[in-house]
């Protein structure tokens, strides 16, 4: 009766580790279906933004700069 015991746990415990790998697995299906309608719909609605923003870009000027240390006045006439 022992190793019945042992053997249908065993089973048992194999049969729960199996059926919570696939609540698992569709809970994160739900969750990446949700996840993946969710910024869809955010991509949907910011498109006219995206392109104002394009549209509305300046122009990029590129340059060097350099820090004055020194600074002068006008009323220091040397």
């Amino acid at each position: 009766m022992n190793l019945v015991l042992r053997v249908a746990g065993a089973v048992l415990g194999v049969l729960l580790f199996v059926l919570a790998f696939v609540f698992a697995s569709v809970i994160f299906a739900v969750v990446a279906v949700i996840a993946l309608v969710l910024w869809a719909w955010l991509w949907w609605r910011t498109r006219e933004l995206r392109r104002a923003a394009e549209q509305s870009r300046g122009a990029i000027i590129e340059g060097e700069y350099r820090v004055e240390r020194e600074t002068r006045r006008l009323d220091d006439r040397d």
